[in-house]
């Protein structure tokens, strides 16, 4: 076996207590119950009738109780609480029943004629015997009933072999059968808890599969996650927290193939911070990342209709893809982008162009054809971009691209 737990002995008894009690509920009472009927049937005109039906009342009445009580142990499943409490009380059960039975014999020697006793004792020992089947599972409460019901009759047998023509026969066969039924009892006992211990194992290889199936389940979903963070991870700017390049290709693609379907217009708008190397060797990096961060903060707070996005191209360069926008709608967010910038007041003493902070924007708009590629629409922004460099910063062009 490839798989196997272990089951602890506790788990085990109480599953062994349960079955006991299952079986014992109904097929151990029908049983008892049978041979009941019979000796009551056998010796209806043999005894006073007073008398045999108060011992049958007595020996349902037992029954009743026992069953009754099983009920009770199934219902509160004491079995897995009270192991050992319910397996003193299945001990004196089987002792009581046991006891019951070598009674009635005894009873039988002392007024039944010799062949009505003969069969009241075989009656008594097939009853006996044929519960076997739904008592050995603990062995030691089958042998409690087997030796309160059996020993007892075998020895009143043989104390009285003389009186009775056949007693010495019936005590050997009670007794011999009594020793093979001990032995019998404790190989189906074995087999019996070798079922149970098997079915246990099942049971718990079936709930760690399941419960391996869920961590399974489980860690693939958090591998996925982990993955989406990795890939978002990729596409993001550590330092302004904008998707970068890369995740700017994909989404401007996305969108341009939406405006190719749906024939609705797309802007960008290409930026640059104005003379950002001078800001450096005056300031330094660590204030640059400052200026950068406050223009990615500032581009952020323009971008705010479903689809928007603003990108960090690299370096001190930025850009605004706007999915729906005209040329009319780009210009004005791009003048909003200046005017938000200079109201920064972030102080640039190197710029020839003013002595704040500054950027310059190429804009362009259309509506994509077809053949109409990403690499055109940022090529036309750029060119744009150039254009309001080369007329003195602080500006934004409109590019003339035409699809």
């Amino acid at each position: 076996m490839l798989y196997q737990r272990k089951i602890k002995q506790t788990q085990l008894l109480a599953s062994k207590l349960e079955f006991q009690l299952l079986h014992s509920r109904y097929a151990f009472i029908g049983t008892q119950a049978v041979g009941v009927v019979a000796i009551t049937a056998l010796l209806w005109f043999q005894l006073p009738i007073e008398q045999l039906l108060g011992w049958a009342s007595c020996m349902f009445l037992t029954m009743l109780l026992y069953s009754l009580r099983i009920g009770d142990t199934l219902e509160r499943q004491r079995f897995h609480t009270e192991q050992q409490q319910v397996y003193r009380e299945m001990l004196l059960a089987a002792l009581v029943v046991g006891a019951s039975w070598s009674g009635t014999v005894l009873w039988g020697s002392m007024t039944l004629r010799d062949e009505y006793f003969t069969i009241l004792v075989l009656i008594v020992v097939a009853t006996c015997v044929t519960t076997i089947s739904v008592s050995s599972v603990m062995r030691e409460i089958y042998l409690a009933q087997l030796l309160a019901t059996m020993v007892p009759i075998g020895v009143l047998l043989g104390w009285q072999y003389a009186d009775r023509p056949f007693n010495l026969i019936l005590a050997g066969v009670v007794l011999m059968l009594s020793l093979l039924m001990s032995l019998v009892s404790g190989w189906m006992s074995r087999s019996f808890g070798q079922m149970v211990e098997s079915s246990l194992e099942r049971e718990a290889m079936a709930r760690d599969l399941a419960e391996l199936s869920d961590n399974l389940r489980l860690r693939n979903v958090q591998l996925q996650e982990a993955r989406r963070q990795l890939a978002d991870i990729a596409t993001i700017d550590e330092l302004t927290g904008l998707r970068n390049r890369r995740g700017a290709n994909q989404l401007l693609e996305t969108e341009i193939g939406r405006s190719k379907r749906a024939a609705t217009p797309l802007a960008l708008i290409m930026l640059d911070v104005d003379h950002f190397k001078f800001y450096n060797d005056t300031y330094g990096h660590p204030a640059g990342d400052v200026v950068l961060q406050k223009v990615a903060e500032v581009l952020l707070s323009v971008t705010s209709r479903a689809g928007e996005l603003a990108v960090r191209m690299g370096g001190e360069e930025f850009m605004l893809i706007l999915p729906g926008s005209t040329g009319d709608d780009a210009m004005r967010t791009a003048e909003k982008v200046r005017t938000e910038i200079v109201a920064l007041a972030i102080s640039h003493a190197a710029s020839p162009v003013s002595n704040c902070v500054t950027v310059s924007q190429g804009v362009v708009s259309c509506i994509p054809r077809l053949h109409t590629s990403t690499e055109e629409l940022i090529q036309a922004a750029d060119e744009a971009l150039y254009q309001s460099k080369n007329d003195g910063r602080n500006r934004f062009s409109l590019s003339p691209f035409a699809t």
